[in-house]
């Protein structure tokens, strides 16, 4: 791969996340993952937030796959409503309720980096409820797919025109939370495995 040209870079980050998100939506159609509406929800709605901000900053063709996930989290909360966790407890309607509610201060800053950091912590609480849920059912979440999707975002790093804290933190935030996601699901998974 040419690293010294953003858009094949950016080119190659939005392929890698196509492959995420299919097999995603394979899984999904299969009935092995049951994603959670509210996490999907808030997720489209910063990712969008988060595009925004690196387009502002000129990430240029490292803005794409930002732009490509908001989708791709919007296409995601829609088939929640048929294919997603039905459960919802009263903590989950709580992340739901603090993510969104954190949305306007958002809204009343003109700062993309205030922006950025906002939606990195709104990202993390609304990743609760499917924590919450993947916690007590790890085998209804695909794995591969979100390795790939932290696969796509870091390449998109190396597409950035534009590196800065800004265009860079919400990326190297949702890698790490998904990291952090994916261990914790291979470890209940072990955990829950009959002896």
């Amino acid at each position: 791969m040419d690293f010294s040209n953003p858009e094949i870079i950016g080119f190659a980050a939005v392929a890698l996340g196509f492959v995420s998100q299919g097999i995603y939506l394979v899984s999904i159609f299969q009935g092995k993952t049951k994603p959670h509406l509210f996490t999907w929800l808030v997720w489209t709605v910063i990712s969008g937030i988060g595009y925004a901000a690196q387009v502002h900053d000129h990430a240029g063709p490292g803005a794409w796959v930002m732009g490509f996930t908001a989708l791709c989290c919007g296409l995601t909360a829609i088939l929640c409503l048929k294919y997603g966790e039905k459960t919802f407890t009263r903590g989950d309607k709580i992340a739901l309720v603090a993510s969104l509610s954190a949305i306007l201060p958002w809204m009343m800053t003109n700062d993309p980096l205030g922006s950025v950091i906002l939606i990195s912590i709104i990202d993390v609480v609304a990743f609760y409820p499917t924590i919450r849920k993947s916690w007590m059912k790890p085998d209804e979440e695909n794995l591969t797919a979100y390795n790939l999707a932290s696969g796509k975002l870091a390449i998109s790093l190396f597409a950035m025109t534009n590196l800065t804290v800004t265009t860079a933190l919400y990326p190297v935030a949702i890698v790490f939370i998904n990291t952090v996601f994916v261990v914790m699901c291979l470890v209940r998974r072990k955990e829950l495995q009959p002896r």
